[in-house]
């Protein structure tokens, strides 16, 4: 027997593709089923039952379906964040933990490995509704059905629910660029082109010519190179992230590490996939006014001396017609958000309380800031208590099964622990 100790893992962002309606998409076969039963102890000494099974689709797009034996006839989709298109499509690594614990609560559990990677919005929202469509074939119309997503999966279930409402229940979204999808494009690059002014000559290239070199050593060169170089520097650093208006936490040193290197990872790794998705080159500075360097006169040589780049309109009318939410929902929608998340920044999420109150639908979200740093850096207790607060949005009244999730939270130290033994 083999116990594990299962914590929610939270990981990344962005993403994209056209808008494709769902009824000119072919559907993929299965070529590959896996199925195995498990037994789920929660903390509260329960076991569940759980038959779990993994399919592999003639596109590669892998399902992960997970029912108890006790199944409540409540169904929960989980869309994850942004992979790397040049990694190989597999299943995410919090479904290890999500899958367990929501069906020790009597939940059907479904995930994808989405049928692309990088840029995947667009084509990650009709991979969601495949999925629930094959999860009805085989076991029936649920009751109700949730969408939640972190990062990149929070943007897929906002956008899902505010379109596709019929669908859906509701939604828990998980730090994503909800509010602005646009702005959101702009800061990777605008860190890029601050790093570029502040620290001259350490990477080649620039914000939207990223060179082969750079991408494939980017990890073994580049990286210990920003870090030499900010280390050096650190009057300089703490301008780049000012002018960059990017989050570290003045309490952890190594958060500025950790700021630099992985908003800068974002700009090498993925421009060139978002260009290609996007039908062109998305940023654009040309009237951009920096500032937070301290001085006005810093402030003005900055500006006139910076890289200047001007976006290509189809790649602009792009990410208004398909990439930005709307604020209109019909259904409930739970947002969550650290408050000095580096990655998907905060304004998102009052951006996206603001277009709700435009559109009238302010009663149908809610938004739970996290004064923390870090991108999806929520605690379990938090998680659970925010599907909670969505479970009693869409059944209109206080559960007491808000309090059957929290028993799941380990009092000793907050965190999720259940014990999963294959059969």
């Amino acid at each position: 027997m083999k116990n594990y100790s299962w914590l929610v893992l939270l990981f990344l962002v962005l993403a994209g593709g056209c808008k494709e309606d769902t009824e000119i998409i072919p559907k993929s076969t299965p070529t590959r089923t896996n199925t195995n039963i498990q037994s789920v102890t929660a903390v509260d000494g329960s076991i569940t039952q759980v038959e779990c099974s993994v399919e592999t689709l003639n596109s590669g797009e892998i399902y992960q379906i997970c029912k108890p034996a006790n199944w409540n006839g409540e169904l929960i989709i989980y869309a994850h964040g942004y992979v790397n298109d040049k990694v190989p499509l597999r299943l995410s690594l919090e479904t290890a933990a999500y899958a367990p614990l929501f069906t020790s609560l009597g939940f059907a559990f479904a995930t994808t490995s989405l049928s692309q990677n990088g840029l995947a919005i667009q084509s990650g929202i009709q991979d969601i509704i495949r999925l629930r469509e094959r999860f009805i074939r085989e076991f029936g119309q649920p009751s109700q059905i949730y969408l939640t997503g972190a990062s990149e999966g929070g943007i897929v279930t906002t956008l899902a629910v505010e379109r596709y409402p019929e669908l859906f229940s509701g939604g828990l979204s998980l730090c994503g660029p909800c509010g602005n999808f646009q702005k959101q494009v702009n800061y990777y690059a605008n860190f890029r082109v601050l790093f570029d002014y502040f620290f001259k000559g350490v990477l080649p290239g620039t914000a939207i010519n990223i060179p082969d070199d750079l991408i494939a050593q980017w990890r073994t060169v580049y990286v210990p190179a920003v870090l030499a170089a900010i280390k050096q520097n650190p009057a300089v650093t703490l301008k780049l992230l000012n002018t960059a208006q990017a989050p570290y936490d003045p309490d952890d040193p190594t958060s500025i590490d950790s700021t630099v290197i992985n908003v800068l990872k974002y700009d090498v790794l993925n421009t060139r996939d978002a260009v290609l998705k996007l039908g062109g080159q998305p940023f654009d500075n040309t009237k951009t006014v920096y500032f937070g360097t301290g001085s006005f006169w810093e402030d003005y040589k900055l500006n006139a001396r910076v890289q200047r780049f001007s976006a290509d309109p189809v790649a602009t009318q792009n990410i208004r017609q398909y990439y930005e939410t709307s604020g209109d929902l019909d259904k409930p929608l739970v947002m969550m958000h650290t408050t000095k998340d580096p990655i998907q920044l905060f304004w998102h999420l009052p951006l996206y309380q603001y277009k709700t109150i435009q559109e009238g639908s302010a009663l149908t979200f809610t938004g739970i800031p996290v004064n923390r740093y870090g991108h999806c850096t929520f605690k379990e207790a938090e998680l659970v208590s925010a599907f909670g607060l969505l479970i009693a949005r869409v059944k209109g009244q206080e559960l007491a099964f808000l309090k059957q999730l929290l028993a799941s939270v380990n009092p000793a130290d907050g965190k999720i622990i259940l014990s999963v033994r294959n059969q």
